[in-house]
């Protein structure tokens, strides 16, 4: 489970390191790419095959192309390098608004790890938390 927040330096060719904690459990096949609230999202195996699924029907709809026309062309694999570094496209930057150089907050929200452009997540943080009790009573009062 991918718990935390950490702030990171996006450095001028788009190189960021994704801290040890998260880095440690993404096994090989992970995929980086975009994600709901235009942030970016890396996609451990199990979960980035169960989205692959849900594209795969062989007469897709018009939604169902739409998302796998977005998802696609802004993914690529998870390969951190010697120094636990990965790179970000330029599109997958451009469409988050993440400069380089940068500070972005690297979250893990459970299943998945989100890359925010700091200023846009410091502002989405602090209406949530002052929303909280709100969230919390519509989520699990329906378990």
């Amino acid at each position: 489970m991918f718990t935390g927040a950490h702030r990171v330096k996006v450095d001028e060719k788009g190189r960021l390191a994704i801290p040890a904690a998260f880095r440690k459990q993404l096994p090989e096949g992970s995929y980086v790419s975009v994600s709901q609230d235009q942030v970016l999202a890396i996609y451990p195996p199990d979960l980035w095959a169960a989205l692959a699924e849900e594209l795969r029907s062989p007469l897709p709809g018009p939604d169902q192309r739409a998302l796998a026309r977005t998802l696609y062309p802004m993914s690529d694999p998870f390969e951190p390098d010697g120094q636990g570094r990965i790179s970000l496209q330029p599109e997958q930057r451009r469409l988050a608004g993440i400069e380089s150089p940068s500070t972005v907050v690297v979250i893990g929200t459970g299943s998945r790890v989100e890359i925010w452009p700091e200023g846009r997540w410091d502002s989405y943080n602090t209406d949530a938390q002052g929303r909280f009790t709100e969230f919390a009573d519509k989520v699990i009062s329906r378990h």
